[in-house]
């Protein structure tokens, strides 16, 4: 794991990095400089991850409300490619944690695209965030290299930072759960391509625990097979709409031993008792 500088930014030179972080990140420019210095004045917050003085990955999060209750809402966190997978989402959020607290904020909220396996399991399983609601094309259709022009759906997630129940998850210390021998809405094959398809969907389900399987490879399936990830977003939609509105909610995010080449993940559905 890397181990770089995480703070606030101040200087107008550091906020310059983060428009050429978006560029590099995502293809293009979104928050300008001078929106985030006016949102870290006006109880925001702004925050750079460096390593040997350059700008890796930040967090853009601007003071807001949600449900009634005064929030910060990261509206980006982006990490450098080639630094990715190396534990920097996770050091911005913590860093972000503990300056929210330290002014009286108890949640941080954001959304994210339900197919990136990779962010579930920071925000679900490391993180202890929940997911509230899903949203189709939230952002409607935006340039973004990571996006490739897919619809864009998100999870809503609040993390509620002052709760105890998630300091357990934040001590670093890496836990196994095991997939549980739940029915899966989407039973899986592989192409010849190697990539993860949809052979059949149950819409019908009512068992107390559900399994719903993503691909593990989404942003590579984005680039070779954009098709068929148009088809994951389109029928993973239908399954979450389908079973959040009849009394389902998302209760983890569960991936197979590393080991595996591509291992299978799963989100974790369970019904609502009444």
């Amino acid at each position: 794991m890397l181990r770089p500088e995480v703070r606030l930014l101040l200087k107008h030179e550091d906020f310059k990095k983060c428009e050429t972080a978006q560029k590099s990140i995502w293809g293009g420019l979104s928050v300008a400089a001078e929106v985030m210095l006016v949102t870290q004045k006006a109880g925001g917050a702004v925050l750079g991850a460096f390593i040997k003085g350059r700008l890796v990955g930040f967090i853009y999060a601007l003071l807001a409300r949600r449900n009634g209750q005064i929030i910060h809402w990261s509206h980006m966190m982006g990490v450098l490619p080639g630094y990715r997978s190396r534990g920097l989402g996770l050091q911005l959020k913590l860093a972000h944690r503990d300056i929210a607290l330290s002014q009286g904020i108890k949640s941080i909220c954001w959304t994210y695209d339900p197919l990136q396996s990779r962010n579930a399991s920071l925000n679900l399983t490391k993180l202890g965030a929940r997911v509230e609601e899903y949203i189709v094309d939230y952002y409607g259709r935006f340039h973004s290299t990571i996006e490739q022009g897919l619809p864009s759906d998100r999870f809503v997630v609040n993390w509620p930072i002052a709760s105890k129940s998630i300091a357990p998850l934040l001590t670093g210390k890496k836990s196994v759960t095991e997939i549980p021998d739940f029915p899966i809405i989407n039973a899986t094959s592989t192409n010849r391509k190697a990539f993860l398809v949809n052979r059949k969907i149950s819409l019908r389900h009512r068992e107390p625990g559900l399994l719903a399987a993503i691909p593990s490879n989404t942003d590579l399936m984005r680039t070779e097979a954009l098709r068929l990830a148009n088809r994951w977003r389109l029928q993973t939609r239908e399954i979450f709409l389908n079973y959040l509105t009849k009394g389902y909610s998302v209760a983890g995010f569960l991936t197979e031993s590393q080991c595996s080449a591509e291992p299978r993940c799963f989100y974790l559905l369970r019904r609502n008792k009444s």
